[in-house]
């Protein structure tokens, strides 16, 4: 049998280290199956499990990647009330600081003396890019020889082609401006689709490239996949995830029509909501086993990051609820997801003087319950319950209201005590369709990237203003004590929703096209 050697990424791309796009530590995994090729694609190709490990009498983090976008949003707050110390067990705080406060240069931190990577998250990606390349290359080189086979290789590709198309698209959303007709021309990030390494200067894709080669993608995805048996479900992808990515990728380019077909072909293979009436708690709302978990991939490292500790001797959340998020939830004690989803705590203990203070705090996922991994994901996790909203905003932008009505109140059946009638229309339901969203897939990756999003709706444009605080904190004798604390606003329709290029790789390749963020100074709060 013809042997087929595979260079796998053992390390990110993009580096300082290295060649453009190019291995700086590879390693030489021998294929000769399709079996051996599916292991490749579930070892290299999709997102490696972030949790938390027990090492040295401590949970140490492993494999954490796309914190920041949560960070950026306006889902979390700093929380004052609980100080540094020990608490902030991964150094959160500071690490985040250029994110949560939208600087120019997010590697900085607040005092400016030293520099944290930026391109941790874009050389995984990446490094996950290439894995792809290599697998969509080999799998037609490999023989099929039955049925099952040919099955096989067709599914193969199909989650390398689906794999491809979410990374490409998370790129596009995070370095390049929102999809609209007067952004198609301006800078994104490179596309790469050979598996080999290439002597040359990349240039960027613009975003109508990106774009345009997401749907490719896609298509060739939604190819593989249709009528072919999935694998592992959720941890693989399979035609569902193809549909409501789909539907969720022509809902950012604002073409309504196929956002609502292709949310409505996803509800037919899996329409499933948990109804939160009925619901009995047994862990985490957000489970493999839950009737709305189509496809995740991650795990959820954030929950345990900003709230490690809640026992006797105290709570600790390093992040709270923010006050945007928690006002969103307009039905209060009428909504179960204001007890399933997030949650009012009194906050403190040993560290502060058995002071408390109440604050909401993320209950979906519980971060200081069971520190392994999570079975949801913190940013890769699609659910039933977004192609409902998809639909419910493109059939509302389109003008069939009453089919977002409809859509809409199906969520809202499942989540409400007392689901009232809809009568909203026009810019009073896109409204309540948008705060549906904010609190129905809060702190799952989306709000960031729907905040950039409404800036260019056509229909319906809207932004707003977010401010973020950061404190500092000193060592005084043997206490820590609060230094000062400064807010930095994200003004509407600000330059910052859109990040610059990685400063590894500008300082690399210089030639490289890249958005530009304005500086962000800090104001000092009395």
């Amino acid at each position: 049998m013809k042997k087929i050697l595979i260079l796998c990424c053992l390390a990110g791309l993009f580096s300082a280290c290295s060649h453009f796009l190019k291995e700086y530590s590879q390693g030489l995994a021998k294929v000769e199956s399709l079996d051996d090729l599916d292991e490749v694609i579930l070892g290299k190709g999709y997102f490696p499990v972030g949790r938390f490990v027990q090492a040295y009498g401590t949970q140490v983090p492993t494999d954490i990647y796309f914190k920041t976008v949560h960070l950026m949003s306006d889902e979390l707050s700093f929380s004052s009330t609980v100080p540094n110390m020990g608490l902030d067990i991964t150094g959160m705080r500071n690490q985040m600081f250029g994110w949560h406060t939208w600087q120019q240069e997010v590697g900085l931190p607040y005092e400016g003396d030293t520099r944290t990577a930026e391109d941790k998250d874009w050389n995984q990606i990446y490094s996950c890019i290439n894995i792809c390349n290599m697998v969509l290359t080999s799998a037609d080189e490999l023989p099929a020889n039955n049925r099952l086979q040919h099955l096989q290789q067709k599914r193969i590709k199909g989650e390398a082609s689906f794999l491809r198309a979410l990374y490409y698209f998370t790129l596009a959303n995070l370095y390049g401006k929102p999809y609209c007709p007067q952004n198609l021309n301006t800078p994104a990030v490179p596309i790469k689709l050979t598996e080999y390494v290439e002597d040359k200067d990349y240039t960027v894709g613009t975003v109508e490239e990106v774009y345009s080669q997401v749907l490719a993608d896609l298509d060739e995805a939604e190819g593989f996949l249709n009528d072919n048996e999935g694998k592992n479900h959720p941890y693989r992808a399979d035609i569902t995830a193809v549909y409501l990515l789909k539907s969720r990728v022509f809902l950012y380019m604002q073409d309504w029509e196929k956002a609502l077909e292709y949310a409505r072909k996803c509800l037919e293979k899996r329409n499933g909501l948990l109804d939160m009436n009925t619901y009995v708690p047994t862990g985490d709302v957000l489970s493999k086993l839950s009737p709305e978990t189509i496809f995740s991939m991650g795990g959820y490292p954030l929950a345990t990051m900003i709230h490690f500790q809640n026992s006797a001797s105290g709570n600790y959340p390093i992040y709270v609820i923010s006050d945007d998020l928690a006002e969103a939830f307009t039905e209060g004690d009428n909504d179960w997801r204001t007890q399933y989803y997030i949650l009012k705590q009194d906050i403190g203990g040993y560290y502060t003087n058995n002071v408390y203070s109440p604050a909401w705090v993320l209950a979906k996922i519980k971060g200081w319950e069971e520190f392994g991994a999570k079975e949801a994901s913190d940013n890769f996790m699609f659910r039933t319950a977004e192609a409902y909203l998809n639909a419910a905003e493109a059939a509302a932008c389109s003008g069939d209201e009453a089919t977002a009505r409809r859509m809409l109140k199906t969520l809202r059946d499942n989540r409400l005590k007392e689901s009232k009638e809809l009568t909203e229309s026009g810019k009073e339901l896109i409204d309540l369709i948008r705060r549906e969203r904010q609190c129905e897939l809060c702190l799952e990756g989306h709000r960031w990237f729907d905040l950039r999003r409404y800036t260019v709706c056509e229909p319906f444009p809207w932004s707003k203003k977010i401010t973020h605080c950061h404190t500092k904190y000193a060592m005084v004798g043997w206490q820590e004590k609060m230094v000062e604390t400064k807010s930095y606003t994200l003004e509407e329709n600000d330059g910052a929703y859109t990040l610059s290029l990685p400063k590894e790789v500008i300082d690399f390749q210089n030639t490289l096209q890249s958005n530009r963020r304005p500086a962000r100074p800090g104001k000092l709060v009395e």
